[in-house]
């Protein structure tokens, strides 16, 4: 039984998914195909990923491969902290509205999925669900205007050029 564990466990290593000979571009392509992939190909991508963006945690998930703010939009490195800052300052006060909408969606979700749903409740969670949505867009409209105006309108130009062309950019999805 162990030699035929060891074999197992050496026959999964063996299959391991090889990423690094992907472009950044098809691996970038690949993110939203490993969220039902199996756990060890999941650990190879993010591994190849971490490997290219130089660094692990959401922040690295975010960026594409190879790729920084600073050679994006051409940025110096006082702009560059100033800019962290601002992204550090932004996750963490909009961290409220975001575990507010999750609790909301649940509770949306735990009502519709009752026998007898009650349509008054739900009309309540939908509406408080808009509003935080609201918050959360008005919390980023700011947050790209203190963004704006760190940086010169040429590189203005190449982030909405960089915000337009990302996944979800074009589709409401989230910004710098």
């Amino acid at each position: 039984m162990l030699t035929a564990a060891v074999m197992l466990a050496a026959g999964g290593s063996a299959y391991a998914a090889d990423y690094s000979r992907y472009s950044d571009k098809e691996l970038r392509g690949m993110r939203e195909t490993m969220r039902n992939a199996p756990r060890e190909e999941r650990s190879d991508y993010r591994s190849e990923w971490e490997k290219r963006t130089g660094g692990t945690g959401k922040e690295s998930r975010r960026c594409a491969p190879g790729a920084t703010g600073k050679e994006t939009l051409g940025l110096d490195d006082a702009q560059q902290k100033k800019l962290q800052s601002l992204r550090q300052k932004q996750f963490a006060a909009a961290s409220k509205e975001r575990m507010q909408l999750r609790s909301l969606q649940q509770e949306i979700r735990n009502e519709s999925l009752k026998k007898n749903p009650d349509n008054r409740k739900i009309s309540m969670l939908s509406k408080k669900i808009g509003d935080t949505h609201a918050e959360l867009a008005l919390r980023r409209s700011s947050h790209l205007r203190e963004m704006a105006s760190l940086l010169t309108p040429g590189q203005m130009e190449k982030m909405k050029t960089f915000m337009q062309n990302r996944p979800g950019g074009k589709h409401g999805g989230m910004m710098l």
